[in-house]
Parts: structure tokens; C-alpha cells; sequence
């Protein structure tokens, strides 16, 4: 039985052995699109379909604004084998409303997977938030979506032999002939706000902006609009929405989160008090890379 006496800010103690490489990174080019998720599709499938169409294997991806239809999502939980799992499944009446969401894009077993936290109105109002299942599906309105696609990225998700549960990493497709993003995995224990200058700093970066990014922390220790502390409770809290900057070893990042308990957070991640829970699936790009590459699909 997990011990349930941890608390925020301290890494998890996983039943596997842990990796040598805690952050794996991979630099690619990359092209901003923009869209919508089209009413009736399932969400994982669309997103998929999106990205193999315009010849990418990858892609992180920010959602916005519209419904979902059926609705099916679990939020984390205390494990009983390992100390972070997931709830039973939850599925609300609906109409749901997307308020954000994020979304990675790849493969699992060979084929076409997406790994998506989201928050939403339900049908009472209530804001609710978690880790949508397959066979999440569009509403009546529209989704809409901003595809990060990356061109020299393969993203798979495989069983962690650490953490003992699924998680994207990225591998090199391509030789990268113009780097204007960076595709990292994140590994357990390591300080989210470190990691981030790490990237940047790795991938030459002076400016760069963190988009689309989701995963785990260890619970969370933020900083609310009002400069005071919120803590969110451990074992685990799953990150649906990560914005921010950084210039050098300076990393500003806001959040949104739900935790164990279904309920959500939001606020300014505190340096060095915020490990990895179980994985974090990081997308950051220097900060002229909009300039000249966005588009439209349909």
C-alpha cells in the first residue's frame, strides 16, 4: 500500500528504477496552425488526423473555446502500487463547455495516439478539469485548435520503466535544418521551472516561450493573483494548461491544474518548489518562431 503521508514540493519515490537522462530533448522546426475540432469526432482521433495530414508524425497542441460532446475523463488519484494513479472514470451529464486544454500528438503501439488535460464548464456551471479518455467526442460547437506541428519530431507513447505508466517521449526523425522549438520529456523529480531554462539554454535559445505543454507535478506550490502561497494537494496534480517565458535562468510560468480531489487551480509555478509527479511533455520555442510560420487548415 502507497504511503500517503507525502506532501507537495517532494519528489514521489516510483517502483521502477529511475533513468539516467532526465530530460530528453529533441530540436526540430515547426508550424503554427490553427483550426477546429469539427462536432462529432472524437478529439484524440481529430487531432491525429490533423497531423498525419500535413505529413507530421508530432505535434503539441492548445485547445480552446467550444463543447464537447460525450465526455469521459479520470483525475488523479493515491495509487496503491505506485504512489500516483487515476480516479474512476467520470462522465458529466454535459453540455460541457472547453475553457483550455493541451494536447500531445503521436503514436502508441504504431498507431495514432493523443495525450489531452483539458478544463471545462459543466453542465451545472462548475468548473472541472482532468485527463479526457479515447472516446472524448466534439460537441455542437466546434474546438478550437492550435497545432504546434513538429517536422524532424517522432512523439511515442510507451510504459515508463520507471513510473510504470505511459508516457510520450521524443525521438529524432529528421536532422533538424532550422531550430525554432524544442519536444522535451520532462522525468520525475526534476524542478519544472529548472528544467525549462535547461531546455532553452541546451537549445540556444536567448527568448522563449512555453506553449502547449501538459503533464504532472508533485501536487504544486503556486503563487495566486493576491502574492499568496496555494498549495494543491498531493499525490499528484495533472497540468492542463502551461503558459510562460524565459530569458536565461529567468522562467515565468502560469498554470492550471486539477488535483486529486477533481478540483482545479490556477497560478504562478514557485521556482524550485515544484518536482515532476510522473512525466512532463514540454513544448517550447523561441520567441520569434510565429513570425512567417502560421497557417490555417481545415
Amino acid at each position: 500500500m502507497t504511503d500517503v503521508a507525502g506532501r507537495p514540493g517532494v519528489p514521489l519515490h516510483h517502483p521502477g528504477r529511475p533513468a539516467a537522462e532526465r530530460i530528453v530533448s529533441v530540436p526540430t522546426d515547426v508550424t503554427v496552425l490553427r483550426t477546429e475540432l469539427p462536432p462529432g469526432e472524437r478529439v484524440a482521433e481529430a487531432l491525429w488526423r490533423l497531423t498525419e495530414g500535413v505529413g507530421a508524425a508530432a505535434a503539441s497542441v492548445e485547445l480552446a473555446h467550444g463543447s464537447f460532446g460525450t465526455l469521459r475523463y479520470v483525475h488523479p488519484a493515491i495509487g496503491t502500487e505506485r504512489p500516483a494513479y487515476f480516479s474512476e472514470t467520470v462522465e458529466p451529464e454535459g453540455p460541457c463547455f472547453v475553457l483550455t486544454g493541451s494536447a500531445t500528438v503521436g503514436r502508441r503501439d504504431g498507431a495514432g495516439f493523443a495525450h489531452v488535460h483539458a478544463t471545462w464548464l459543466d453542465e451545472r456551471g462548475r468548473l472541472r478539469g482532468g485527463h479526457l479518455l479515447p472516446d472524448t467526442t466534439v460537441g455542437t460547437v466546434p474546438i478550437e485548435a492550435t497545432l504546434r506541428v513538429l517536422s524532424d519530431v517522432d512523439l511515442v507513447s510507451e510504459t515508463c520503466a520507471e513510473t510504470e505508466m505511459p508516457a510520450f517521449t521524443p525521438y529524432r526523425r529528421t536532422p533538424a535544418t532550422r531550430i525554432r522549438a524544442v519536444s522535451s520529456r520532462i522525468r520525475p523529480g526534476e524542478d519544472l521551472c529548472t528544467a525549462v531554462a535547461t531546455v532553452a539554454r541546451r537549445a540556444g535559445f536567448d527568448s522563449a516561450l512555453v506553449r502547449a505543454s501538459l503533464g504532472s507535478l508533485v501536487g504544486a506550490r503556486l503563487r495566486s493573483g493576491a502574492g499568496e502561497p496555494v498549495e494543491v494537494d498531493w499525490p499528484a496534480s495533472e497540468v492542463t494548461s502551461l503558459t510562460g517565458t524565459v530569458r536565461g535562468e529567468d522562467v515565468a510560468l502560469v498554470a492550471s491544474m486539477v488535483d486529486r480531489h477533481g478540483e482545479v487551480f490556477s497560478g504562478v509555478i514557485l521556482p524550485g518548489e515544484n518536482p515532476v509527479a510522473v512525466t512532463f511533455e514540454l513544448y517550447l520555442e523561441d520567441a520569434g518562431v510565429q513570425n512567417g510560420t502560421e497557417g490555417a487548415i481545415s
